[in-house]
């Protein structure tokens, strides 16, 4: 138990450390200034309001927020779908985003070979994309697919360039993708006439809210909203890193009570063991006391023995939470992070499990009278 105990609290610290980490990674890639509009459902008692209940975006509410110059740096417009892509005898499924020309710069998915969409790409709706690092493997292996010629959605498209590692954002993988023009994605492949969403670059984050509020304002202007209206949202990196922290935290409450349980049950077999040890050493409590042995001695004795059973525990358990950490991190596809503070705690918390479960042990080894020790069969 204690083993189990606290190989799952360093497991399970370890890659929940990790994923915090390569989220903050790509948290801070995107820019502290960087602001995310979504069409948010209205609801009335958990149900959603008839039409218009989310609002629909346009490459029209793009300019218009993007000539708001005195606090916005710049604007672009995405939309998202799915895609299945094959090349040859070789097929994957993916997820598509289409992008507007400062996207690249915006999320740094600037090509690292190939690269970037052209204006008149854009305009024209050319079929021409960028695929990360992960279709690469699945569809070319080790060849280059640059200049080749896919299907996506059984449509022709011409690879242009590759866009750069991103690794995992929880259990999504960002390189598990296909970036298209947003005009092409929106006309050619997915028939939809409005934007999934709108990220807006802000010309610093001391403008972020007041930067917010007017956009805000501009939306429920254009698309006559109420002032309270919920059909869409506008948030900032902080907001997502809060939220982030959020998730963290009952991950780590979850995780905590797994462990607590392990550790009580774990706790429960120690002080078993030193019960059954008492009773089976009766005779050898009898013959030290018989010798000069004081309670102390015997009390301590026996929390010595039960400390080092359960911190031997916490060591293995150590060894083995780190080494399912790394497995896991390999499937996982981030690095785990095993802080020196999560192995103190751990064998802090082995040897508090030893002392407080074979205290009753050791006190009744302790308070054995000698005479009657010594003639226990």
């Amino acid at each position: 138990g204690i083993l189990v105990g606290v190989a799952s609290v360093i497991a399970m610290m370890a890659l929940g450390e990790g994923a915090k980490g390569a989220m903050q990674e790509q948290l801070k890639s995107m820019g502290s200034n960087l602001l995310s509009i979504r069409g948010g459902s209205a609801s009335f008692h958990g149900a959603a309001q008839g039409s218009g209940a989310v609002a629909r975006f346009t490459f029209s509410d793009v300019d218009d927020i993007a000539s708001l110059q005195s606090f916005v740096k710049s604007a672009t417009g995405v939309v998202t779908g799915n895609a299945r892509i094959v090349y040859g005898n070789n097929n994957w499924s993916s997820s598509l985003t289409g992008v507007g020309f400062d996207y690249g710069v915006m999320r740094s998915v600037i090509p690292v070979l190939g690269r970037w969409f052209t204006l008149d790409e854009i305009v024209q709706r050319e079929k021409v994309a960028i695929i990360g690092v992960t279709v690469v493997k699945e569809l070319f292996g080790g060849s280059n697919p640059l200049g080749k010629t896919v299907k996506i959605n059984r449509i022709n498209f011409q690879i242009i360039g590759i866009a750069p590692a991103k690794g995992f954002s929880g259990p999504q993988d960002e390189d598990d993708v296909v970036i298209i023009p947003a005009t092409t994605a929106m006309y050619r492949v997915l028939g939809k006439d409005y934007l999934s969403g709108i990220f807006v670059e802000v010309t610093s984050t001391a403008l972020i809210e007041k930067a917010k509020s007017e956009i805000g304002a501009l939306i429920i202007k254009k698309h006559r909203l109420k002032e309270d209206d919920e059909s869409f949202n506008i948030r900032d990196m902080t907001e997502m890193q809060k939220m982030l922290s959020s998730t963290t935290q009952t991950m780590s409450l979850l995780l905590g009570s797994i462990a607590a349980i392990s550790l009580l049950v774990g706790g429960i077999g120690i002080m078993n063991i030193m019960l059954v040890s008492v009773t089976e050493r009766t005779r050898e409590i009898g013959l030290r006391k018989a010798i000069g042995a004081r309670k102390n001695d015997i009390m301590m004795q026996f929390l010595v023995e039960s400390v080092g059973l359960t911190v031997c525990g916490g060591f293995i358990g150590v060894l083995a939470g780190i080494g399912i950490s790394l497995v896991l991190s390999f499937f996982a596809g981030w690095a785990v992070k095993t802080s020196l503070l999560s192995v103190v705690l751990a064998a802090a918390f082995s040897a508090l499990i030893g002392i407080f479960f074979g205290l009753w042990p050791a006190k009744k080894a302790a308070e054995l009278k000698p005479l009657e020790a010594l003639r226990y069969e």
